[in-house]
């Protein structure tokens, strides 16, 4: 997080708090908030101001006794009836994002002023766009192989991803419910593409593995690491009961408890239960 203080020359107007949040999500609204303190019985003519990134032109504006004005960026994305205060000369201090978007992401710097003083604060904040979808599926690549692909697209900033694999052990319980437990390890070969379309990025996993003899987990892991934001999707592919070893069907999983200590073995290992369908 970038962050950037100019202090206050006199005791006219001096900036407590400046609260932007290092991380929002596309279309949830945020609050950035400017406290300030100001002593209106010696001074005069407060005005509150937001920038963007470099920019000297504002893309807020507020003078205290008139309207607040949105501006640039900001235009026609404020909630400009917001009030982040009852006091009438702090009330339209800060900023109400009805609907952050990624073209949003950067530096927000508050610039309070008066007649005889003046002070600002930067900070920055990240909108992430978190994946329209996310699939993974497996398919014949030849004779001896079977290809194992993830997919997620329209996320943003850039992501990474990762293919997992392990044995499955089944505890069947009552009412088809499946207890399920599963050592995971990072596929090596997985080859990585990423592409950017319409500023957002589509990336997708892909790995040839061997025909299956048994029952076997993979996993896909997305995860935006500037955001902090990761998700998983699990399936467990069994061979065809047929005799062939490519068509599979799958399990659904969903987790209950991500993480547990094997005390036999001292490797840590995953715990789930699953729903059972074909």
């Amino acid at each position: 997080m970038k962050t950037k203080t100019f202090p206050s020359l006199t005791n006219g107007v001096k900036i407590n708090k400046l609260q932007v949040p290092e991380v929002a999500q596309f279309g949830s609204p945020v609050v950035l908030d400017c406290d300030y303190s100001w002593d209106e019985k010696k001074d005069d003519g407060l005005v509150v101001k937001w920038f963007f990134n470099n920019g000297r032109t504002p893309i807020y504006q507020w003078i205290t006794n008139n309207k607040p004005q949105a501006l640039g960026i900001l235009k026609g994305r404020l909630n400009l009836e917001y009030s982040a205060s009852q006091h009438n000369n702090s009330k339209h201090r800060a900023l109400h994002i009805t609907k952050p978007a990624p073209e949003l992401s950067g530096d927000y710097t508050c610039s309070v002023s008066s007649f005889n003083d003046e002070d600002s604060r930067t900070k920055s904040m990240l909108v992430y766009v978190p994946e329209r979808s996310l699939n993974l599926r497996q398919e014949r690549s030849s004779s001896e192989l079977m290809r194992v692909s993830c997919s997620a697209e329209g996320v943003y900033p850039q992501p990474e991803m990762m293919l997992l694999q392990g044995d499955s052990f089944m505890f069947i319980y009552k009412y088809n419910i499946i207890f399920h437990i599963t050592e995971k390890i990072e596929i090596n070969n997985t080859v990585i593409t990423v592409e950017k379309k319409e500023g957002l990025f589509n990336i997708k996993a892909t790995s040839d593995q061997p025909r299956l003899e048994a029952a076997k987990e993979f996993s896909c892991e997305l995860r935006i690491p500037k955001a902090n934001y990761t998700v998983k999707k699990e399936v467990v592919y069994y061979p065809n009961s047929r005799g062939s070893n490519f068509e599979s069907s799958s399990v659904v999983i969903t987790t209950i408890l991500w993480f547990i200590l094997d005390t036999f073995s001292g490797k840590l290992i995953n715990y789930y239960c699953i729903n059972w369908y074909r």
